[in-house]
């Protein structure tokens, strides 16, 4: 596995911790489809949330969540669209968040970024 794949996955790996440390339910992960692929798809309660998961192992670029564009937005929303559609769950609340990982020789520093649509 290459070191941008190892690093993703660490990255999407503390994100799950995470989220089922603070109650969330995870349904799926690494999903595709015609759209591309969500993350991390969850509940919080009765609400299902698309997590899009940005792992850096520096700064050199700027916070991992720089890195989700305008047209990264729409791809996402896209994808959770059809998510619902396909799985018949119109009548859940339904929201998009992102967590950035930052993954240096110190230490993980992860944050949640809740409603990033």
């Amino acid at each position: 596995m290459g070191e941008r794949k190892r690093l993703g996955k660490l990255g999407e790996n503390k994100a799950v911790h995470y989220l089922t440390g603070k109650g969330y339910r995870i349904i799926d992960r690494n999903y595709k489809c015609k759209t591309g692929e969500l993350d991390i798809i969850a509940m919080e309660g009765k609400t299902l949330v698309v997590i899009e998961v940005k792992t850096r192992s520096s700064l050199s670029y700027g916070l991992p969540c720089e890195s989700i564009t305008a047209a990264k937005k729409q791809h996402l929303l896209r994808a959770l669209r059809y998510y619902v559609s396909i799985h018949g769950l119109e009548d859940l609340d339904l929201r998009i968040d992102v967590i950035e990982v930052l993954s240096t020789g110190n230490g993980i520093y992860l944050h949640h970024i809740k409603n990033v649509i």
